[in-house]
This record gives structure tokens, sequence and C-alpha cells, in this order.
């Protein structure tokens, strides 16, 4: 359904976006999936240093790459102590991306592959204060790992690598409201999490080599911090009809407090960049040590806050199978061009999903769903790293972007008791 109804739906996979939810099914319940999203997005430009030198190279490129995202959920009722008292535990990859040229196009020396990869593991306990309300909290212990690579010299030239790693940890709280027997309404927090990746800056002997096969003659540890922002989800969700339901949410994202992404030496080192254009980094000196401290590359983001807003519907065709669709438009955070990273090409999307539910039994439910995410297109003004300004490589290009989630799910009641919410 787009997540519409997402913190305010009965299953206990609406923890990710609401701690009370792990109230919502009495026992010992189970739920597990994965998406496998399928990126379509080209970006097609020019680029030349500013001081008018044209950069050669493929001037269109595709930077999706597929990937599929598992999450799990458990929750369990302490039946033999306190009846309304729950444990919950979501695990997922909340933020990850990856994109990858298929070759050297003209924006190479700007971006190259970019990953993000995280595990949050997110254990919560929930409280039944009535049969009207639930509340939950939680703590969030997140992994991440970061890869950012761009060309140096030319888009045929070695590359240059950061890579970092780190554990952050973060909250969760949510109440779950059902103040009639066809109303239900979820409110949810995540808190912003700020995680440090500490890794090592190189630069390669070849376009195919990575950061580590480098360090010793040519890096410098270095670290990014990467501020991940508060997430509030409002959901409603209400039985128009016994076999109909309607559900709807509404997102905000805290995405304005990441200003920029800022890579800093962690020690001394050198962190020549392999370039005649580029030359070394800012703050190098002219055998491209650096200090620790020392700032070596800035990238402006000044992002906004994004929204997120869906509507859906389920019908219940018979007692064995329920049938969805929604909708969704997604404001993002970046509204402007030099905003825009090229790794990260993000813009507005509007959602169109549709999917199903199966029981099997009275304890086994198979889940699938497809959405089709419309990109609107947008431009990419960037500018390159390098001590000399005349020589830092200037990208002007445009995005278009489309998406294809493709999901598969089970759940599974591991005791018959009742169920809390239906």
């Amino acid at each position: 359904m787009s997540f519409a109804g997402s913190a305010a739906y009965s299953s206990i996979g609406a923890m990710f976006w609401n701690s009370a939810a792990a109230a919502n099914q009495d026992g010992l319940n189970v739920e597990s999936g994965a998406a496998l999203i399928l990126p379509s997005a080209t970006l097609t430009g020019t680029a030349r240093t500013n001081g008018g030198v044209p950069v050669t190279g493929d001037g269109s490129v595709d930077i999706g790459v597929d990937a599929i995202v598992p999450s799990t959920y458990i929750t369990y009722q302490f039946k033999n102590f306190d009846p309304n008292l729950f444990l919950g535990l979501a695990i997922n990859a909340p933020t990850g991306l990856k994109t990858e040229p298929e070759n050297r196009w003209v924006g190479s020396q700007i971006a190259g592959a970019t990953s993000l990869f995280t595990l949050n593991v997110n254990p919560m306990l929930a409280y039944r204060l009535s049969e009207q309300l639930s509340v939950g909290v939680g703590a969030q212990i997140q992994y991440s790992k970061g890869i950012f690579k761009f060309a140096t010299g030319a888009p045929t030239g070695p590359n240059t690598y950061f890579e970092g790693e780190d554990l952050a940890a973060g909250w969760t709280a949510g109440i779950m409201y059902t103040p009639t027997p066809s109303t239900r309404i979820g409110l949810g927090w995540r808190s912003q999490i700020t995680t440090t990746l500490e890794g090592v800056l190189a630069t390669t002997g070849s376009p195919t080599g990575t950061a580590l096969d480098a360090v010793v003659n040519n890096g410098v540890a270095a670290e990014a911090e990467l501020k991940l922002p508060d997430i509030v989800t409002l959901s409603i969700a209400q039985a128009l009809t016994p076999n109909l339901r309607a559900m709807a949410t509404v997102e905000w994202s805290n995405w304005s407090r990441l200003e920029s992404l800022d890579l800093i030496a962690a020690s001394t080192g050198n962190a020549l960049i392999a370039s005649t254009r580029s030359g070394a980094v800012p703050g190098a000196n002219s055998t491209g040590e650096v200090s620790a401290g020392t700032a070596l590359g800035s990238i402006s983001t000044k992002w906004e806050d994004g929204w997120f807003f869906a509507l859906g519907l389920e019908y219940d065709v018979s007692k064995q199978l329920t049938v969805r669709a929604g909708g969704a438009y997604e404001i993002s955070p970046i509204t402007k061009a030099s905003e825009r990273v090229s790794g990260i090409p993000d813009a507005d999307r509007i959602w169109a999903s549709a999917g199903f539910s199966y029981h099997l039994n009275q304890a086994t439910t198979i889940d699938f769903g497809y959405s089709h995410l419309f990109v609107d297109d947008a431009l990419v003004e960037r500018e390159g790293l390098g001590a000399v300004e005349a020589n830092r490589v200037k990208l002007n290009a445009s995005l278009d972007a489309s998406l294809d989630i493709v999901s598969l799910g089970v759940r599974m009641k591991l005791d018959h008791g009742h169920q809390a919410l239906k």
C-alpha cells in the first residue's frame, strides 16, 4: 500500500515505525521479508574544469544497482508474568544505497561507486495500558559501512577511495490508540543517529584497485560524520465495511540536520591524489602530507526536511485472501541541483503499489507486494575536490530514474492465542 497505515497496521512489522506495535499480537510471533529493489537511474551530462578544459568520457551512464533488503520482526508476550507486557525485536537495513557507473563517464571525477550499508537491531518493550491504548520504547544499535569512490586525473585515471565503518545508537518510541473498534491510530518516532565512519582515504595505482591496496604508500586515516535523521510517522487505519479498510500515513524526516559530508584526516599521513588536474587535497602540503584534523574534502548538502504522504485500501476477498493497493507522494529533501550529490541523485517520487496476503492456515500468512516509483527528472551541478581551484572538475548533468520493488514476506504465529488487533 506504499506504506499507507505503516505505523497503525495490525502486523508486528509496524514495529519499524511504531514501537507500540510490539503489543499488536498475543503470544509468540515472527515476521520476515525481503524486498528486491530494481532501479533504473541514468545521468547524462558534460564536465569541464573551472579553467575551461573539457573532460572527455561517456556523456551518459546508468548508475542503478540491484539490491535485496531483508527484514525480521519477533514479538513475545510475557503471559506468565504480565500479559500486558511485550518484548519486540526488529532487524532491518533502514538506510542504504549503492550506485555505480557502468563505465568511466565524464562525471567519474565527481563520483564513482557510492555505497552505504546499515544493519539496525532494534530491541523494544511495549505495554498494553488498556484494550484501546498501547505504548512502546526501544533502542537502536546500528552498524554502518560506507564506500565513496571517484576517479583522479581523468575518467580513466586511478580511483581515490574512502572506506569507513562505525557502530552508533539511537532510540525509538510509539503509541497505538484504538478509540473505536473500527479506527486505529499509530504515532511513532525513530531518533536521529550520528555515525562517524572511520577508515582510510587513499588513491590506488589503477582504476580497479581498492583503497586498502594503496594505504601503505599513498593513504591517510580519515573519518566522515554522517547525520541520519529523526523520523516521525503518523498513520491511521479505518474500517469502512467489515471487509474493507482505508489506510493513511504522513511521515516527516529531519534531513535538514545534514548540512554537509565532511572528510577529516584522523592522523598525519599522505593524501596526495594522483592527478595533475586535481593535485593534492585541500590542506595538504606540496608532497601531499596532511596533519590530523585537516579537512580533506567537503560535500555541501544543506538538505531540507523530507515529507511522505500515502493512501491505501485493503479488501478481504475471503477468509484466506486479502488484496491491497496504494499510492504515495514523497517530497525529497533535495530541492536544488547544487545540493544533489551525483552518487545520491534523489528527487521527488510518486509511488504506486499493489499486493496481497494469503492465509495458508491459522499460523502462517504469505505476503506479496509490488511497487513502482516514478522519479521526477532532476539536475545535478557539482564540483570535484582539488587544491587548485582552476583544475577542479565541474559537472552538469540531468537525471532520468525510476524504481521497481518486489517484496515477499512470511508471518507466523507460533502459538494460537487470540489476535489483539484484527
